[in-house]
């Protein structure tokens, strides 16, 4: 039993590691989705920034180009009294620049290649000639940075640059304007936050409130569905204490209870199940109780015969002209002794049939033989007896003669036991071609068996009335049902409803189909 135990904590350990990797790796995967999907939105953050950028210095070199085209308005500088240079362009393109359109885009730019500002709306405050910055966020775009943005627009008509590793998302694009040399740079810097809160509210929240959910539903849904195993499983452990009363609750082991809504189909069979078990095992229990009560009667009462006899006759009260006779009883008692000692052997081995002494009979002769050696009990008891033998002509079974006939011995032996003085018992046989059998019925007109108890009547030991001694040792039906066994059949009991007693119904094989050479 030990091994047997330690496999089953071996299968459990392997469940409880099989859940936990399952739980585990669906927290993975749900953390990496989680993870993913905020990758994916501040991905759709930054495109959405750089193509507002894109889009905005693009336009803005188109529609400059086309005033530029149209209207002819050059760019201009001046020389400053101290020497420096000063930008202008004509109200036309300030007011472009400056528009309501553009106005959201972030800070933008008219410079020449050299990165001197010609151009700029009023998002930039300060101005400086060769240096774009923004004060309204940590927007910097140093000269050098602003000169290869600038030397690539010019190779490419476009080019764009920015970063997104400081919690805020730069993006700088670059348009050529074309037919002149002047570009149009448009500066834009974009928190995370807001994409972070949204994430946050939109998707990370309700999806860990979801999650939390079902682990909550899971947890209970695993609770209620553990109750019936755990009942069965208390169930079993009382048994094997040897408390054989117990019994798994109805709402577990009845199909038809509707009080838990937790037990599936599977569990209500399992305890159902159990419940026959522990009840197999209780009748087993009490049979072995009565067997062991009923062996030591039947054994103790001739021991007890024979030891007196052969201690009288030691010692000399009985005389020596009437041992003779106490010989003979203590012969008789010893001949029940062995008689119950061969029924307990056999009973074990009726069910393997010797393959030797399988033959080919006719079961009508058969009972009709035994009928006519059964005479003198039916006479004494003036029992009727009825034959309704089937007339199909050549129809035989087939098996081990021998066992068989002592079946059908056996089952009208009983009959005429429980049958009352003038009473009558009715043996019938009908062939069955179609599953090859010879069914064999044998019914009485005694007081039939209890429906609770015509199941047991065919185990080992069991005596429907127990305070019945005389009428054997509860071996007789267990060993007709052997032997029928060993040749594939079976036998059932049944109420009789012609004669209003007992019905035995059991049949008898055809002989296997030969084929012909």
């Amino acid at each position: 039993m030990a091994p047997r135990t330690d496999g089953k904590q071996i299968s459990a350990g392997f469940a409880v590691f099989l859940i936990s990797f399952l739980v585990l790796t669906t927290l993975i995967v749900f953390s990496v989705l989680l993870f993913l999907s905020y990758e994916n939105m501040y991905n759709i953050f930054v495109n959405d920034t750089n193509s507002g950028t894109d889009f905005a210095a693009a336009n803005i070199a188109t529609d400059i180009a086309s005033v530029t085209s149209y209207q002819r308005i050059p760019f201009e500088y001046t020389n400053n009294d101290d020497g420096t240079e000063n930008f202008s362009s004509s109200r036309t393109i300030d007011r472009l620049v400056n528009s309501q359109a553009y106005r959201s885009s972030g800070s933008v730019y008219v410079t020449d290649k050299d990165g001197r500002i010609f151009s700029r709306n009023s998002f930039v405050k300060d101005t400086y000639d060769n240096l774009l910055t923004s004060d309204d966020g940590p927007l910097t775009i140093a000269q050098e940075d602003a000169l290869n943005l600038l030397s690539e627009a010019e190779t490419s008509g476009f080019a764009r640059t920015g970063s997104n590793n400081t919690g805020r998302v730069i993006s700088i694009s670059c348009a050529r304007i074309t037919g002149t040399d002047y570009y149009c740079i448009v500066s834009n810097s974009e928190s995370a936050e807001n994409t972070k809160a949204q994430y946050i509210n939109v998707i990370l929240i309700p999806a860990l409130v979801a999650m939390f959910i079902a682990i909550v539903l899971y947890a209970v849904f695993v609770y209620f569905n553990l109750k019936p195993i755990r009942d069965i499983s208390h169930a079993i452990s009382k048994v094997a204490e040897g408390d054989y009363s117990v019994r798994v609750s109805p709402k577990y082991s009845m199909p038809n209870d509707y009080t838990s809504l937790s037990a599936s189909n599977e569990f209500t069979e399992m305890g159902s199940t159990v419940n026959k078990m522990i009840e197999s095992l209780e009748n087993q229990e009490h049979d072995r109780e009565m067997f062991i009560s009923s062996i030591a009667h039947d054994i103790r009462t001739p021991l007890t015969s024979i030891n007196g006899f052969v201690t009288a006759m030691l010692d000399g009260t009985i005389p020596e002209d009437k041992q003779p006779h106490y010989l003979e009883l203590i012969k008789q008692q010893t001949d029940r002794i062995r008689t119950l000692v061969t029924q307990m052997t056999e009973a074990s081995s009726l069910s393997h049939p010797d393959p030797e002494m399988m033959e080919d009979f006719n079961v009508n002769d058969m009972i009709i033989d035994i009928i006519d050696n059964l005479e003198a009990q039916l006479t004494d008891k003036q029992i009727r007896v009825i034959k309704s033998l089937d007339p199909t002509p050549g129809v035989k079974a087939y098996g081990e003669a021998q066992q068989l006939c002592r079946v059908i011995i056996n089952i009208i032996t009983n009959a005429i036991k429980f049958t009352p003085t003038n009473g009558s018992i009715k043996v019938s046989t009908e062939a069955d071609p179609k599953n090859r059998k010879i069914v064999i019925s044998v019914e009485d007109s005694g007081a039939g068996v209890e429906e609770s108890k015509r199941q047991r009547i065919f185990e080992s030991f069991y005596q429907a009335d127990p305070s019945r001694k005389s009428e054997g040792f509860g071996l007789g039906l267990y060993i007709c049902k052997q032997i029928l066994a060993g040749h594939d059949q079976t036998i059932i009991c049944d109420e009789s409803r012609e004669l209003g007693g007992a019905k035995f119904v059991f049949s008898f094989p055809y002989p296997p189909e030969r084929q012909e050479h």
